[in-house]
């Protein structure tokens, strides 16, 4: 379980082994999350003509996850963050046009 900073608020995930994302200066990205260093946890970027979404924490985990992990997530098991990860990738929000 850890904390990050979704879009400015505290939101608890399920990590396992996830890495810490560093965008090339030049290379256009939206960090949506951040690691309690201040780390990028997860990003919208391009990639060639597209956009690709990298996240370290898991967004997707559910219920057995954390059974199986026995863990608890103390803001619920929810999916907004990755929904919110999803949307982003696919529309692009605050990249530019190419």
């Amino acid at each position: 379980m850890l904390p990050v900073r979704w879009r400015g608020s505290s939101r608890h995930m399920f990590f396992q082994d996830g890495p810490t994302i560093e965008l090339r200066p030049g290379v256009p990205g939206v960090v949506l999350a951040t690691y309690d260093t201040g780390a990028p946890a997860a990003v919208v970027t391009t990639f060639g003509a597209g956009r690709v979404g990298l996240v370290g924490p898991h967004p997707e985990a559910d219920r057995s996850w954390y059974a199986e992990a026995e863990l608890t997530n103390p803001d619920g098991i929810r999916f907004d963050l990755g929904h919110d990860l999803i949307r982003n990738t696919m529309d692009g929000t605050g990249l530019p046009v190419r």
